[in-house]
């Protein structure tokens, strides 16, 4: 993998870093209120939308005015609620939901014609599918269980509501297509080929540096979190760790990982706080303005906004482009229940935190292509990884 980095990260103080994303350059204002003893709780919080950093991005990753991206942060916040209501009410008839790119109009599948009116009166737009969600998971998870025998080639597969398929993402060679020819058997037109250049990879940086690094890789932190008991930990990616590494800070020890995972159960890591001068808080960075603050962890709906937070290309902004798919990174490496966004990273920004406007959504696992390509990112979603570690996640 390359060693390829947008703009190289300023030091941080190892104090106030727990919390904030490691790496990502963090403005003069921290630095200053490291050195007055102020916490970070003293500065500037925004949510999406608000005249901060966040603007910016908007503007430049989604041409959004600052009263567009606030709208558009309530609105995605609202879809997503409504998405969970419909889900349970549509029952097995449920064909999956999305936000329709160019109108932000929920919308909602559905294979029962007499439940159109439900989904209308629920302000979304029905949509009569051949398929329900559970017909087309059930065809993805016949690749899942293929486990070793797929190919390296194979890249990614996912559920694709909008087009009621499971699309397959390939490097066209022998292997692939005898592969995918297997998989079609039984599934009819369910299955939808998309054959790539590149494959997907993680995102560490095999570059020592400052930030937070474990061995020679370089890597971000996701989110603060607490244990049962008030303990404090880091919330990450999994390839970047294994169970008793030392992570450090400028040098020094932040914390030890305690649990990692980097299979089919998931990409994510817990790294448990020894720092003493460390504290956790409640805050993503975001480079050049005031930190978000996180309030909770509502994931958000297919279409709905994101931005990402990594220790080498900082703040950028796009879309969930798919739910629960699953990645084959090569050499046996294949991790389940990803988040696919249309926001790029780059090797370093493994681990980094994912947000919805205040709501905390994943940590970035790897993705296909980089920014110089309009590349894609996945994300291990925080919920899942929170709870298989015991953990909560630090929110205001």
């Amino acid at each position: 993998m390359g060693t390829h980095r947008g703009q190289a990260p300023r030091p941080v103080n190892r104090k106030i870093l727990v919390g904030m994303v490691i790496g990502v350059t963090v403005a003069a204002s921290v630095t200053a209120m490291a050195s007055t003893g102020r916490g970070p709780v003293d500065q500037q919080t925004v949510e999406v939308g608000s005249a901060s950093a966040l603007d910016t991005n908007f503007k430049r990753d989604e041409r959004l005015t600052a009263q567009q991206a606030k709208a558009r942060a309530v609105d995605d916040a609202k879809a997503s609620r409504t998405v969970q209501d419909l889900r349970k009410k549509l029952g097995e008839s449920y064909a999956g939901a999305w936000l329709n790119s160019t109108e932000r109009k929920l919308m909602v599948g559905v294979t029962d014609r007499t439940q159109l009116e439900v989904i209308r009166a629920a302000g979304a737009e029905p949509r009569l599918m051949r398929n329900s969600l559970t017909t087309l998971t059930k065809a993805k998870s016949k690749i899942d269980r293929s486990g070793r025998a797929i190919p390296s080639s194979v890249v990614s597969w996912y559920v694709d509501p909008p087009t009621n398929s499971v699309v397959v993402e390939a490097k066209k060679d022998p292997a692939a297509d005898d592969f995918i020819d297997r998989m079609k058997a039984g599934t009819g037109d369910m299955m939808r080929v998309e054959w790539l250049q590149r494959g997907a990879q993680t995102f560490a940086d095999l570059v020592g540096g400052r930030g937070f690094t474990i061995g020679d890789a370089r890597c971000s932190i996701g989110f603060s979190a607490t244990g049962q008991n008030g303990t404090k930990h880091i919330l990450t990616a999994g390839h970047c760790t294994k169970d008793g590494d030392i992570a450090l800070a400028d040098g020094l020890e932040l914390g030890r990982v305690s649990g990692s995972a980097f299979n089919t159960d998931g990409d994510f890591a817990l790294i448990d706080i020894t720092d003493p001068s460390a504290t956790t808080s409640a805050f993503v960075d975001t480079r050049d303005g005031g930190p978000v603050t996180i309030t909770g962890t509502e994931p958000a709906a297919l279409g709905a906004s994101v931005c990402r937070s990594g220790s080498t290309t900082g703040f950028a902004c796009g879309e969930v482009i798919a739910l629960d798919e699953t990645v084959n990174y090569g050499d046996g490496n294949i991790v389940r229940g990803l988040t696919r966004t249309s926001v790029c990273a780059e090797p370093g920004d493994s681990g980094g935190s994912v947000i919805s406007g205040t709501q905390a959504q994943g940590v970035i696992s790897g993705g296909i292509g980089d920014c110089g390509s309009a590349g894609v990112t996945f994300f291990q979603p925080i919920v899942e990884a929170a709870t298989k570690l015991g953990v909560t996640v630090v929110t205001l």
